[in-house]
């Protein structure tokens, strides 16, 4: 009885829960169809209705229809119910004519209110019955697809760029014949480009193109956005895909009528399909490039602001640059900042909010640096500059923050001098407080000295002379050293390049943990780009597989650690596009990688 009581007022709940819900009519079809060809349109309902009504349909005609179904589901998740009620209105219809349609929107009554649909976009193509018939005479004859029957397209979005800027490559599959699904697929190597996919923008989703009087089912096999790495005339070679084509044989007079049945008089053929190559011409950045670029190309704008500009000493200040819009936002480097004198710096922190579209990628790219005043007063950070290359305009540009100024008020358990207010000219612990302002009578065993023993003009005066004097000496020569090596901004990313190339290969060890192969083959990718571009003094731009190698024999590297770098890179290419690979593969190419940089570090000496 408990039970039966309990399904009631479950039903009940689902019941008002369903009346609850918003009234959604909802209009599809196909997107494109062959004029005379049947097509269904369907219209869906989540109430039940009456009295639906379509609108005036002059370019096609209704064969049949309405036919209804009726569906529903009851879930109970965590105690709620959830009841979903739905009908379906199908329709047969024929185009009549060759052109883009617009179904206009339908109309049904639901609890006496008129609802209305969406309306609908349809592409009706001219058909070619002949061929078709040609094309299943040829099948049924056993014979294989034709290069008219099958083909593919690779197509950039464009053919004249500039380096850095991107590009979309896209590959279409156009087929007149049923495919069952791709053996085997070789794609050109992009040694020249970076190459990042495009999500979402890949799928099975099928629509139908005329093409020279042909009507073809065409798919957007894929799309890579690219990024050319140098300049001049760079060829892409063609992509090769091999079908498995699904082919009616010829019948026999004798044949059985548990034929159809069993589909025995099918079989399956492969098909070798090529594209054509193509041949980009890619310009080179202009020369003169201006105080503040870091290698951005694109429609790119720089902001920075810090999170407070009243601070107290030893309190942390956040300064953060962000640098949005439309570019190559993964390969651009940090911006060149000047920090006070009085201030502790540290690492930026880097995140990124990026997807690829088809315009490059888009979003925007954050560092934010941790500051630490340790004295009080005004200091200013000079305007950041951020300079990039647009290729709508043909030139460098550049986008200023303009100075930022903090305030510093000296802080609880400060004392006065060192709390003073000092301006960001002087340096660091240029003002000192020595002793203090009461002595202490001293008690206890006291030490005299016979009259006449004086402390100056002693041996342990002059000790005591020199010894400061000596530490001041040295002091600023590890000084001058300091400033004259932090000046030679390539000295400084030489000696941190073997520290900057672990430090990324960490990242990828994350990827290799959560076994993410794309990700973890790009990161080590880059991270070796890297490290080649600050141990070799070279914009990353300006590298490549084709003269990384000869640089590096001029640097003095061997012959074996070249050959396993080129091994590395070829590898991390191939394997984002090959099938996926396992964690013993990934972390053997992780160490491999350690190992080959630790290499190069000992035989380069810069």
């Amino acid at each position: 009885m408990r039970l039966f009581i309990l399904n009631l007022l479950l039903l009940s709940l689902g019941l008002l829960s369903a009346n609850a819900q918003d009234v959604s009519f909802t209009a599809r079809t196909q997107s494109a169809v062959v004029v005379g060809d049947k097509f269904q349109l369907q219209y869906t309902l989540n109430k039940e209705g009456s009295d639906i009504r379509l609108p005036a349909l002059q370019d096609f005609q209704i064969l049949m229809g309405p036919s209804t179904s009726y569906s529903n589901s009851t879930s109970i998740i965590n105690g709620k119910v959830t009841r979903e009620t739905s009908y379906t209105y199908t329709f047969i219809l024929k185009g009549l004519k060759e052109g883009q349609f617009t179904i206009p929107p339908a109309t049904i009554k639901v609890d006496d209110e008129k609802v209305s649909s969406n309306a609908l976009s349809i592409k009706v193509v001219k058909g070619e019955a002949q061929a078709q018939q040609q094309n299943q005479e040829s099948q049924a004859a056993g014979s294989a697809p034709s290069d008219d029957d099958l083909f593919i397209t690779v197509t950039p979005s464009k053919k004249n760029l500039y380096q850095g800027e991107s590009l979309v490559l896209i590959t279409k599959i156009y087929t007149k014949v049923q495919l069952e699904s791709i053996s085997d697929i070789k794609q050109p190597e992009l040694s020249a480009f970076i190459a990042q996919s495009l999500q979402g923008q890949n799928g099975n989703s099928w629509t139908m193109e005329n093409v020279n009087g042909r009507t073809y089912n065409v798919n957007t096999y894929e799309q890579k956005l690219l990024f050319p790495q140098k300049s001049g005339q760079l060829k892409i070679e063609p992509t090769e895909i091999e079908f498995l084509v699904r082919q009616r044989v010829a019948r026999s007079r004798s044949r059985s009528i548990f034929d159809d049945f069993f589909e025995s008089n099918y079989r399956t053929v492969k098909k070798k399909v090529r594209s054509k190559a193509i041949t980009l011409n890619v310009k080179p950045l202009p020369s003169g490039r201006p105080e503040g670029y870091t290698g951005g190309v694109g429609q790119l704008n720089m902001k920075a602001s810090v999170n407070k500009n009243d601070v107290s000493v030893n309190d942390g200040v956040t300064l953060k640059v962000v640098v949005s819009g439309t570019g190559n936002h993964k390969f651009i480097e940090e911006p060149q900042i000047k920090f006070p004198a009085d201030f502790d710096d540290f690492d930026a922190k880097i995140s990124n909010s990026i997807s690829n579209t088809a315009r490059g990628m888009t979003g925007s790219k954050t560092y934010e640096y941790l500051m630490i005043p340790r004295h009080a007063g005004e200091f200013t950070i000079p305007s950041i500059k951020f300079a990039y290359f647009n290729p709508k305009t043909g030139r460098y540009e550049t986008s200023e923050s303009g100075p930022l100024t903090i305030n510093v008020e000296k802080g609880e358990g400060t004392d006065d001098v060192t709390s003073g207010v000092i301006r960001s000219s002087v340096s660091k612990e240029n003002v000192k407080f020595i002793g203090k302002d009461i002595r202490f009578i001293k008690t206890g065993k006291i030490t005299l000295k016979p009259i006449g023993t004086f402390f100056i003009g002693s041996l342990a005066y002059y000790i005591a002379l020199l010894v400061p004097l000596s530490l001041f000496i040295l002091i600023f020569i590890i000084n001058q050293k300091r400033i004259k090596d932090n000046a030679n901004v390539t000295l400084m990313r030489t000696k941190k390049a073997n520290k900057v190339a672990i430090k990324r290969l960490k990242k990828s060890a994350q990827f290799l943990k959560s076994n993410e192969k794309e990700a973890f083959y790009e990161e080590v990718l880059r991270a070796l780009w890297g490290y080649l571009s600050d141990k070799l003094s070279l914009p990353l731009s300006e590298l490549s597989k084709d003269n990384a190698g000869e640089i590096l024999a001029k640097s003095n590297a061997s012959e074996e650690v070249i050959s396993e770098i080129m091994n590395i890179l070829d590898t991390c290419e191939f394997a984002r596009y090959a099938p996926a690979s396992g964690t013993g593969e990934m972390d053997k190419l992780y160490n491999q990688t350690i190992a080959t940089i630790s290499k190069l570090e000992n035989q380069i000496k810069r």
